[in-house]
């Protein structure tokens, strides 16, 4: 009997080897679901504002203002999606772009007038949580 408990036992135990214990937890973001057309155009603003921040983070480094502020305005609220898309993205999503396209606008402006370095840091740190915060609510679908 003891034997024959071991046995179980140890098969029971070989049997869960090689697979994790975890199980995978499902996407939790609210899913926005858009037309090809519509994704490509949000995926493409969100691809520049991610090359803005890279441009004014270079532009920094290198203290290059004409740099920086080309960057920060590439993605300013100019460079806003089509306006269409206002009335299909949730009103969340549209309040964080808001500001992060107008935090873009007030970067441009601020290096415009000539404020230093640690100032445009610290104008950068308040647009990136905006972008952190859309990508941890939201999720675009593929069709």
């Amino acid at each position: 009997m003891r034997r024959t408990l071991v046995c179980v036992l140890l098969g029971a135990a070989l049997a869960g080897c090689g697979r994790s214990r975890e199980t995978p937890t499902a996407d939790a973001r609210t899913s926005v679901p858009l037309t090809a057309e519509q994704r490509d155009a949000v995926l493409i603003e969100m691809r520049t504002m991610l090359g803005s921040v890279d441009g004014v983070l270079n532009g920094v480094a290198r203290w290059d203002t004409a740099a920086i502020r080309g960057a920060a305005l590439r993605s300013g609220t100019a460079a806003a999606a089509d306006p269409a898309l206002e009335k299909i993205l949730p009103a969340p999503w549209l309040e964080m772009a808001e500001r992060t396209h107008g935090g873009f606008d007030a970067l441009g402006a601020a290096v415009a007038r000539g404020v230093p370095r640690d100032t445009v840091l610290a104008k950068l740190a308040t647009i990136t949580p905006a972008c952190m915060n859309c990508h941890a609510m939201y999720r675009l679908p593929s069709r």
